[in-house]
């Protein structure tokens, strides 16, 4: 029943209650006040049966049960009357109110508006639904709507009478929906609810300026003209998504121009109070920037992807062409410091050391960064095995003991003979405690001491390199381990290298589930700590494959016939084929030279042959080409071919392997790995003189 209703009803009680306030009118707001209306509301009273046909009786018993606030005032504004409602709404005791201002119960925030309204009541006769707030015994502001009246009696005013609803509830869900639609109103993307039929009933600002719109009459009144074309069907489609519980994805939507664009649309059901959707809503995000941004970073993608190509290439072929002369210079240097061809004279043994160095030297700094760029591409692959830790320390002291002599560098080291073998790839692991070793002395001073420490704790092996030069300056340590960084980057540096050992052994250490870590004080030196776990084993990896033994016919024939090997060199380069050829024959060989894969077919063809060593490179026809031609004549099936070439990168190598080669050498060639080829292929141990330090 509303308000206005139940005013009406009490209009029959009016003069009643008029005549009760003249009595209270000039009455002093102290001492207990007689009861208003004429109305007994005393509850100590045992209740009395109500005569329903009885004005006051009816009056009586609306006002002790009405679930709304009633309450009187004077022309004072004092409260001459609340209802018990009234006062359980307020938290006060009953009578409590008595003689007090109305304004002592409303909030202080409305109490200006409620004092105009009460002036307005005084002049016009009727306050109709005014909103004010009052506030409780514990200071909980309660919202309520007003309907009043003016009191006269004998034709006076005298006051006026309030019924005060409760609203405090629909005032929260009011302000929530208020807080909803400045929301909607300030989303980005464009928001609508439409009808099952896709008639428009709400798009917000986002939506004019998603679409194109123009806010007026020719605003489109259907969410058909979000779409192009078949925009109708698309309506439907999207308002059966949405009854089947809401969808999301990308759509192809259309501005007021008729221009396309893509979107992101979310659709869901908007039901009505007994849950079945009457209409569904449409939130649509313009995601060309997104889209256009996708498509510039596929673009970068696939630049970065060819310049990688590109890159590797370029290693590859310069690493090719560094290699091959790199073997003669070597590969003849070595040969030259034997004296198979005759005697050298001091200084000439001086020359060729100093060539064999720099040779050296060169083909490490083209080791360090193909190395460094296979790690980039994640092309490493660790052969995991057993390693004894006092052996693979020995061995690389071993490899650094002379550049430290040169020196007069002292060389202490510690290793516990009883350390549990490590799981690890040797040959990277002496990589890394080269490229410390190195460094401690390179950056020691002259007649220094460097030490090398191994320590087994808790599952790890701690290599520790200590030195006591020049130390690292502390601007420096921050990029100690890039590549290419160097202590002195000046063009008077006085130290040689690339920069690339730390990085290389930071990443090396990485790749073995380890780290590396240095502590250092400006000239007083350094100590590099790698730590590397003992039993680690790289997760979908396998320990590289080891070379094929490939037991041939040819290699049992001459294990058997105990004979020298017969060897077809298939190499385009004539001064490495030369050395290939001295090196072999001096080994006590035979040795053919075949310039190109044709060549070799047709010397195969007519001659016996225990062992082919080929390049990859060739002319007209590659190695891999000569091997198939090779391995379709039955003859040769069996027939042992190794690789060997410059080029020297792990993926080659694994693609020689895979095409059916049975080993696999990287020029510069490592004279005692290509002994133990001959060896293992052939049957026949090599005799002759070999290089001082077993590599070209």
């Amino acid at each position: 029943m509303t308000l206005e209703a139940e005013n009406a009803r009490l209009q029959q009680r009016v003069h009643e209650l008029e005549q009760q306030l003249a009595q209270w009118r000039d009455r002093p707001t102290a001492g207990p006040p007689p009861k208003p209306y004429g109305i007994n509301l005393d509850r100590t009273r045992e209740p009395t049966e109500v005569d329903p046909f009885n004005s006051e009786g009816l009056f009586r018993a609306y006002v002790e049960t009405a679930n709304d606030m009633v309450y009187a005032v004077d022309l004072l504004g004092r409260l001459v009357f609340i209802n018990p409602y009234g006062e359980r709404l307020l938290g006060i005791e009953p009578g409590e109110w008595r003689g007090r201002p109305y304004m002592d119960f409303v909030a202080p925030a409305f109490q200006e508006p409620t004092g105009q309204a009460f002036a307005n009541l005084l002049h016009t006769g009727e306050l109709m639904d005014f909103e004010f707030a009052l506030l409780d015994r514990a200071g909980r502001e309660i919202h309520m709507q007003v309907n009043g009246r003016l009191l006269y009696a004998g034709g006076e005013l005298i006051g006026g009478l309030g019924i005060a609803r409760d609203i405090t509830d629909r005032k929260q869900a009011e302000q929530q929906v208020q807080m909803f639609v400045r929301a909607l109103e300030s989303t980005h993307d464009s928001t609508a609810i439409a009808d099952l039929q896709g008639g428009l009933i709400y798009a917000n600002p986002a939506t004019d300026r998603v679409f194109g719109w123009i806010t007026g009459p020719n605003r489109p009144q259907n969410a058909a003209a979000f779409y192009p074309e078949a925009g109708t069907k698309q309506v439907h489609w999207l308002v059966q998504q949405a009854i089947d519980g809401g969808w999301s994805g990308e759509v192809i939507c259309q501005r007021q121009g008729g221009d396309r664009f893509p979107a992101l649309v979310s659709v869901g059901p908007v039901p009505d109070e007994q849950g079945r959707p009457v209409a569904f809503s449409i939130v649509t995000r313009d995601i060309s920037d997104q889209k256009q941004t996708q498509a510039e970073l596929a673009a970068k993608n696939l630049e970065l992807e060819r310049a990688s190509q590109l890159k590797s290439a370029f290693l590859a072929n310069m690493s090719h062409e560094l290699r091959t002369p790199l073997t003669a210079i070597l590969g003849f240097s070595s040969l030259l410091k034997q004296q198979l061809y005759g005697p050298l004279n001091e200084k000439q043994m001086v020359y060729i050391e100093q060539i064999r160095k720099s040779g050296d030297h060169l083909l490490s700094l083209i080791n360090d960064v193909l190395d460094l760029s296979k790690i980039e591409a994640g092309q490493i692959e660790l052969a995991i095995e057993a390693i004894d830790v006092p052996t693979l320390c020995d061995s690389a002291l071993a490899l650094v003991s002379q550049q430290a002599a040169d020196r007069d560098i002292r060389i202490r080291k510690r290793i516990p003979k009883r350390l549990q073998p490590l799981m690890a790839d040797e040959v990277r692991v002496r990589q890394m405690l080269l490229n410390l070793l190195s460094n401690a002395v390179k950056f020691s001073h002259e007649g220094g001491e460097i030490g090398l420490e191994a320590i087994e704790r808790g599952g790890y092996v701690h290599f520790c390199v200590w030195d006591h030069g020049i130390g690292i300056p502390e601007e420096a340590r921050a990029v100690m381990f890039q590549p290419f960084h160097q202590l002195d980057n000046s063009l008077s540096r006085r130290h040689q290298g690339t920069g690339l050992g730390l990085s290389l052994t930071r990443q090396l250490a990485e790749l073995h589930g380890g780290s590396v870590d240095f502590e250092s004080k400006l000239g007083q030196g350094s100590t590099f700590t790698i730590r590397l776990p003992l039993t680690f084993v790289p997760p979908g990896r396998s320990p590289a494959p080891a070379i094929q033994p490939g037991a041939s016919a040819a290699r049992v024939m001459a294990a058997e016939q105990a004979r020298p090997p017969q060897i077809l060199v298939v190499e385009d380069d004539s001064t490495n084929a030369k050395l290939l050829q001295d090196l072999l024959s001096s080994w006590g060989c035979g040795v053919a030279i075949a310039p190109d894969g044709w060549r070799a077919i047709d010397w195969l063809d007519s001659h016996p042959v225990d062992l082919v060593l080929l390049d990859i490179q060739l002319p007209d026809m590659d190695g891999l080409a000569v091997l198939q031609q090779i391995r379709s004549d039955e003859r040769w099936q069996d027939l042992p071919v190794v690789a060997a070439t410059a080029l020297a990168m792990e993926h080659d190598r694994q693609r020689c392997l895979a095409a059916g080669m049975q080993g696999y050498l990287s020029k510069p060639l490592d004279h005692q790995a290509l002994r133990a080829i001959v060896a293992e292929f052939t049957g026949y141990h090599p005799v002759g003189p070999a290089s001082d330090d077993g590599s070209d």
